[in-house]
């Protein structure tokens, strides 16, 4: 989904599709989460990167790049983009090499 303000809810409010644009924009943040989990959950030493950091059990969610306005500089957001950023690169190798 792409960002939105508060003049296009409004008119989302407006219009009767706001509560079908927030049921496709959980059901696709859901989808992502699930893929990045299912990928990061193929590698036992990305798993205990995880549970190091305080994330086993990981839903695949990563925080948001901004928080409450500000830039969220979470050492944990970080560390998760790091683990996610090293299965993709691990996935796409696997896929090279088939």
């Amino acid at each position: 989904m792409t960002d939105i303000d508060v003049r296009d809810i409004a008119a989302m409010r407006k219009q009767g599709d706001l509560g079908e644009y927030l049921r496709q924009a959980r059901e696709q943040e859901a989808a992502t989460n699930a893929a990045r989990k299912r990928l990061v959950y193929r590698h036992t030493d990305l798993v205990d990167q995880l549970r190091l950091i305080g994330q086993n059990p990981w839903n695949g969610r990563i925080p948001p790049a901004e928080w409450g306005g500000a830039i969220n500089t979470s050492p944990i957001r970080a560390q998760l983009l790091a683990i996610v950023a090293e299965a993709e690169k691990r996935t796409g190798q696997q896929q090279a090499a088939a």
